[in-house]
C-alpha cells in the first residue's frame, strides 16, 4: 500500500507521512512479531537469542523513525520560512546510526551474559519450568547491565520524541500527522512504563504469566503503532478520497492564533 500510492501512483496522504519510514517502521515491526514467535514453544538457546535480538532492533527501529518524522515536522514548524530540505537518505543514516549502538550492546550481552535455555524452579509451584536464563561469563549481573544499559537508550529516544510532540502541539497539519506520532510516542512510552516493572516483579514467582504479559505488551506496541500510522491514511485514500487522483488539501482543523499550519505544500519541501 505504501510503495503503490507512496512511490508509484503518488497521494498526498501518504508523501505527507514520508513513506520511506513507514516502510521502515512495517519491516521493523515484522521483525518485532518474528522476535514474538520464539517466545511460542519450547525455550531453546537459539530461540532465547532470537527473542533478545529481534525485539531489541525492532524497538530502537521503529522509535527512532518515529523520532526522525518528528524531527522532521519540528524543524518546519520551527523555520517556517527558511525550509532547508533534508534527504531521506539523510535521515535514513540517521536510523542506522541510532541502531549500531543496540547492535555492539546484543553483541556484548551475547558474548558475556549468553542467553540460554535452563531449568528454573518458580516460586508459584515450586516446580521446574524450561525458562531462558543468563550464564557465561556476567551471568545475571550482565542481563541487568545490558537490559537496562539498552532501556536507558530506548528512553532517550523516547524522551526528545516526547519534547518534540509536546513542541509540535500546535502544529496543524493538512492529515493531522504531527498529532499521529505523537499519540504513537506516548503509547509506546506509557507502555514500557507499565510492563517492565511488573515483568520483574512476576519473572521469577509465575513464569506463564510473566509470559502472556511480554507477547501481549510487544503485540500490542507494534500493532497499535502500525495501525496509528497507517489506518488513517489507507481510511482517507480508500474511503473519503476514492482512490481519487488528489486528496483534499483543506485542514479539517481550525488553527487559533497560536498556532502553525503545515500545509500539504509545506509538507512537500520537508518530505
Amino acid at each position: 500500500f505504501t510503495c503503490v500510492f507512496g512511490f508509484c501512483i503518488r497521494r498526498k496522504r501518504i508523501r505527507a507521512s514520508s513513506p520511506t519510514f513507514l516502510i521502515i517502521m512495517c519491516l521493523a515491526a515484522i521483525l518485532g512479531y518474528g522476535g514474538l514467535f520464539a517466545f511460542f514453544g519450547q525455550p531453546h538457546t537459539v530461540s532465547c537469542n532470537f527473542r533478545v535480538w529481534f525485539l531489541a532492533v525492532a524497538v530502537i527501529t521503529v522509535i527512532s523513525a518515529l523520532f526522525v518524522k518528528s524531527f522532521r515536522v519540528w524543524r518546519l514548524y520551527r523555520s517556517p520560512t527558511e525550509i532547508k530540505a533534508l534527504k531521506d537518505w539523510q535521515l535514513i543514516l540517521f536510523v542506522i546510526a541510532s541502531v549500531i549502538p543496540v547492535l555492539i550492546l546484543l553483541v556484548l550481552w551475547t558474548g558475556l551474559s549468553t542467553p540460554t535455555a535452563k531449568l528454573i524452579e518458580a516460586s508459584s509451584d515450586d516446580k521446574e519450568h524450561l525458562l531462558c536464563s543468563y550464564g557465561s561469563v556476567a551471568g545475571m549481573i550482565g542481563f541487568y547491565f545490558f537490559f537496562f544499559a539498552i532501556v536507558a537508550y530506548v528512553a532517550l529516544f523516547l524522551l526528545f520524541g516526547i519534547f518534540l510532540s509536546i513542541a509540535t502541539r500546535n502544529v496543524v497539519s493538512t492529515f493531522n500527522e504531527s498529532r499521529l506520532i505523537a499519540i504513537s510516542i506516548y503509547n509506546i512510552t506509557f507502555s514500557a512504563i507499565v510492563t517492565i516493572p511488573i515483568v520483574f516483579v512476576l519473572k521469577d514467582s509465575d513464569p506463564f504469566i510473566t509470559w502472556i504479559i511480554i507477547v501481549t505488551a510487544f503485540a500490542y506496541g507494534f500493532t497499535a503503532t502500525l495501525v496509528l500510522q497507517f489506518f488513517p491514511k489507507i481510511w482517507g485514500i480508500v474511503v473519503r478520497d476514492k482512490f481519487a487522483k488528489e486528496a483534499s488539501t483543506h485542514s479539517e482543523n481550525s488553527s487559533g492564533p497560536k498556532e502553525s499550519t503545515i500545509t500539504s505544500k509545506d509538507s512537500k519541501a520537508i518530505f
